[in-house]
This record gives C-alpha cells, structure tokens and sequence, in this order.
C-alpha cells in the first residue's frame, strides 16, 4: 500500500526552501493548503475519503513540473522527499487499490492510504510456495486458540498444511491481575457527548485514585481522549497528568522516569510499549477497539452473505486481537500486578460484546467494585508504592 501524511508533504516543501527553490516551495504550498486543511481534522471529524482524492487535483499538477524543472538538481533528501510524495499523489489513476483515510498517530489528524485490492491473492501467490516451510509467530495472532481471522487475511484458510499451536503464557494472570468491569458504566449517547464524557471521566478518577496514579488510559479516538483530559485536569488530581501526543519519545520517557503519573493515550500506544514494573498498575480501557469503518472494510464486507456474518468473522475477531495487544501494556514480567478496567458499556455483563472480551483476554478475577480493585493493591504493592510524587 501507499500514505501521504501531511508531515511528508510539508517536510517537502521545507526542504525545498532550505534548497533555496522558493518559487517550487511556494507552488507546492500553494496546491497542497487545502489538502493538507483537511488531513489537519481528527479522522473521526474527517469528510469522506473522496473529498481528500479531489484535492490531489492540484498537487498533481504541480509536482511533475517541479519534478521536471529541479528534480535533478535536488540534494539526495529533496529528491526522495519529493519521489515519495509523487508516488502517492499518482496513484490514484490504479483501479486495483481501495482508497480510505486513517489516523496520523504522530498528529492526531488524518492521512490518505491506498491499499491494493488482491493482497491476500498476492500472498497466495507470492509467498506461500509449495517447497517452502514458514514459520509464523506473533502473541495477538490467535483469539484463544482460534487463527481463523489470521488464516483469512493471509490466504491460507483453504489448500495449504498449517498446523496450529498455541503456548501459554508464564505470567500468573489469576493471582496478579484483576478485571474491572463497573456495575453501571458510562453510556455514550450520540444526543448528549458531555454527559458521556463526564460520567467517563469520574469513573476514571475513582479507579486513579484507588491505584495511587500509575495508570495508563488506552482511548480509541484523539476526540475522546482530549475531552477527558480537559476534565480530568479539572479535578486538580495529586498525580501528574501527561498525554502522548506528537512528542512521544519524551513523554514516554518522562512516564516512566514519574512515579504515580497518569498517562492518556491512543494510536500506536495500544502496541509496542514496554512499562515494566509498577508503571502501569492500571490500565483503562473506556472503549472496546474496534476499527474504524473505511473503503477496505466496505470492500471485505462485500464477501459475507449478510452484516451479522461480517461482524462474526472480521469485525469482532479483529477488535479481541487489538484488545489483547492494548492488555499486553499491563503485565510485561511475571512479577507486575495490574488492574484492567474495561469501561465499554457493550462489554458489561450480559450485555453483547461481554463474552467476545472475556475469549480475548487471560483468565483472572472478575469485579464490579472500586472496594475490591483498592484491596487488590493493598495486598500486592510494597509501601513505597502508595506514596504520592512530591512537586518538583
């Protein structure tokens, strides 16, 4: 597949002017401002993808004749700025890729992707060769012990010899984590967000202050978790409040060098992070992470016979694999405890999604009390822990 991120395109024109092509740089801001207004709104603010693809119009003009004109007078770096850009303005002539936005984890806002519409036919026919032995390894590649969501999108769910195995892990999940789920969650109602948001945010507080701080909060929306973090900084909390933003590197630094903080976050935040130890003692997750709807999921959901079946085979399998990878955040070594707190109302008891969550995650305690979760530390956690950070 192919992105362009608004922080590829304005690399390109700074670049041009540290080149000193001014006029080429003018050009290109010029042809690109709308575009680049757009991909500025948070994706879930976002217009359809189509209203991006007709801001190309412009760029594409503008960049062949900057191609032509200075391309080859470019330093090494403009000219791979530049060819890159160039290959994802140009290709939306192809009529075999599906064209969606999807979020810029390093701006919040929005990016244009093209995604070539035979991939799991291309694997079949590239990868999986007859004479060649694989072997395919991941800890969110199974839902329990079920690949068949892997098995569809890499191509090997007919004519091919796979054999499964799944290992257990070695963490002690029963005694060193405790589920969440609260009796009466916040309920999202499309008429009335603010209600939401502040329900939302005093569930957390409560749950923050039953950890003493070191919580991490997994938000599926930049929108959600700038709203909570408004509120939250309301409550005037003892323990330091950071958000993961632009500049990850520091803040995730600055996380884990400050004992009790609280740290907000989303995008590449529910993968990839290592906080051992007493960082994360609490982890909230207030929604269930399902992906958001866009040109490639319109497309795969032409396959099944009917909505209900969608849901079953992709929509839900591909939330519980992004589940467990935001619950691999709470326990990294066998001796971390943590709280999970799922907040989601559809993932209460008895409620829709409560079993599709309980089949993603290990199996541990169960809880609908704030009493409980504050027990839980008292009996885990050493004294030093319950300390609150000092100012300064």
């Amino acid at each position: 597949g192919v992105t362009l991120a608004a922080e590829e395109i304005r690399n390109l024109i700074l670049q041009l002017k540290q080149e000193r092509y001014l006029l080429a740089a003018e050009m290109l801001e010029d042809s690109t401002g709308p575009l680049l207004r757009k991909l500025a709104q948070p994706r879930e603010e976002a217009e359809p993808v189509e209203a991006c693809l007709r801001l190309l119009t412009a760029p594409s003009r503008t960049l062949p004749i900057i191609q032509r004109q200075i391309g080859s007078l470019l330093s090494p770096l403009g000219s791979c700025q530049l060819n890159t850009v160039l290959d994802a303005v140009f290709t939306r002539p192809q009529t075999d890729m599906t064209f969606y936005t999807a979020e810029d984890v390093s701006t919040g806002g929005a990016m244009l992707c093209a995604a070539a519409d035979d991939i799991t036919q291309r694997m079949k026919k590239i990868l999986w060769q007859p004479d060649q032995a694989f072997v395919l390894t991941s800890g969110t590649m199974a839902v329990g012990s079920d690949f068949r969501r892997f098995k569809t999108q890499a191509g090997l769910e007919k004519g091919h010899r796979v054999m499964e195995s799944v290992s257990p892990s070695p963490f002690d999940y029963r005694n060193n984590c405790l589920l969440y789920l609260p009796q009466i969650p916040p309920r999202q109602r499309v008429e009335d967000t603010d209600v939401y948001f502040n329900e939302l945010t005093a569930e957390l507080v409560g749950l923050i202050k039953a950890a003493t701080g070191h919580a991490l909060v997994l938000f599926t929306s930049y929108a959600a978790m700038s709203a909570v973090k408004e509120r939250l900084w309301e409550e005037s909390l003892p323990f330091p409040l950071l958000t993961l933003g632009r500049n990850a590197p520091h803040i995730i630094e600055q996380f884990r060098h400050t004992p009790g903080a609280v740290l907000l976050a989303t995008g590449a935040a529910w993968e990839g992070l290592d906080f051992a130890g007493d960082g994360v003692s609490l982890l909230i997750i207030p929604r269930l992470p399902f992906a958001y709807p866009d040109a490639v999921k319109e497309k795969e959901r032409e396959d099944y016979p009917n909505l209900r079946e969608f849901l079953r085979s992709v929509v839900v399998p591909e939330m519980q694999i992004k589940l467990r990878q935001g619950f691999g955040r709470a326990i990294r070594t066998e001796t971390d405890t943590c709280a999970v707190a799922v907040l989601d109302p559809r993932a209460a008891r008895s409620r829709r999604y409560f079993q599709s969550m309980l089949e993603a995650l290990p199996e541990m305690p169960v809880t609908g009390s704030l009493r409980a979760v504050r027990q839980f530390y008292h009996d885990r956690k050493e004294a030093g822990y319950f300390r609150l950070p000092t100012a300064g």
